[in-house]
């Protein structure tokens, strides 16, 4: 599916990892406050994801994103943002309320800086984490010809940039300042949100093309 075929609809695409984290979270929803600060989550990550996407999608419409040039570039580039505002709010400790007590700038260290561990509450060092992450972005970069279309070089751009913000994180800070803060939920910093654009495309794209496979198949017989 290619950006021109990209319509509105396509764009509640961005629904499917934040509900899937919403799903993880409800265990936890032991009161109102919570659920409300649960479907803060969900939308934002929502709004921000097509944001991210549109201005991708922007950067698209000028240069040729399937180059491995344009990609990596603009992979880096927003890594660089990431880290750009982490170095603003850790240097002015710059911390408001957006919505309420629900949804708030507001600093937290990650020590532990991966989801998987956290839930598990598997404790690491630094340079284990490194490693960990190292090979993660290795991992990423070796994946690069498996996106073609505009559509996935897109995703695949925001899962670089997330990797590789992850790995710089740990390899020069040993944590990740986590900033946008949703109550008694999470907080988030702007490569979370890579991750939730990302991967939200890259799912539909899985779940079309084996539709597409499917139909294929039913011809055929």
């Amino acid at each position: 599916m290619e950006e021109n075929k990209f319509s509105l609809k396509h764009y509640l695409v961005f629904f499917i990892m934040p509900l899937l984290s919403a799903v993880f979270y409800l265990k936890y929803m032991k009161s109102a406050e919570r659920v409300i600060g649960l479907l803060m989550y969900v939308f934002i990550c929502v709004i921000i994801s097509a944001l991210l996407w549109k201005a991708v999608s922007v950067v698209s419409s000028h240069f040729d994103i399937r180059k491995l040039n344009v990609t990596v570039i603009t992979a880096a580039a927003l890594a660089a943002i990431d880290h750009l505002i982490k170095l603003v709010l850790s240097k002015t400790g710059f911390e408001t309320s957006i919505i309420g007590k629900y949804l708030m700038i507001k600093h937290s260290h990650n020590l532990n800086q991966n989801g998987i561990f956290n839930h598990l509450n598997i404790e690491t060092s630094q340079l284990t984490m490194i490693f960990f992450k190292a090979a993660i972005l290795a991992a990423v970069i070796c994946l690069y010809k498996l996106f073609k279309s505009e559509t996935a070089r897109k995703a695949y751009v925001f899962v670089a940039a997330s990797a590789l913000a992850n790995f710089l994180d740990t390899l020069f800070y040993g944590y990740t300042l986590d900033y946008v803060y949703f109550y008694k939920v999470m907080t988030y910093d702007l490569k979370d949100f890579y991750v939730d654009a990302g991967w939200s495309v890259i799912f539909m794209l899985i779940f079309i093309n084996e539709i597409k496979k499917s139909k294929e198949k039913k011809k055929v017989i």
